[in-house]
């Protein structure tokens, strides 16, 4: 079975987020999309557009110099919209933190328009940010 379109823009989004790739990251996002982020990470709140993607990606990094550690789970998608489940490790500091983080996106002509970012991780997993 091959990949759904809006998986691999998904997967596309995914990696120029990592790599800070911000011409792609254009190429992936509607002008006004719309970022929700919750749960125990930096920038939890509603962001817009690429810029506020990029802050709240920006800040993770920026906190745990880089030592972000992700591996999908999943990912299905159909005409409209994509459900994603990942791991992610993130390390500062000599310490580490795992979460199981799921997104779920909203596509608007092929480009993510709306984006929720749900951040499952221990109680208190808060303090490891600051």
């Amino acid at each position: 079975m091959s990949e759904h379109p809006n998986v691999a823009v998904v997967n596309r989004m995914t990696k120029a987020a990592m790599e800070g790739d911000r011409e792609t990251l254009a190429t992936c996002f509607t002008e006004d999309m719309s970022f929700h982020v919750r749960g125990p990470l930096p920038g939890a709140g509603d962001h817009r557009g690429a810029q506020g993607f990029l802050g709240v990606i920006g800040g993770i990094m920026e906190t745990t110099g880089g030592d972000v550690k992700i591996e999908q789970l999943f990912a299905a998608g159909d005409d409209g919209w994509v459900a994603e489940w990942e791991h992610a490790v993130f390390g500062r500091d000599g310490r580490t933190l795992e979460a199981k983080n799921a997104f779920i996106y909203r596509f608007e002509d092929d480009r993510i328009a709306e984006m929720w970012m749900l951040c499952s991780a221990p109680a208190g997993s808060e303090a490891f940010f600051v």
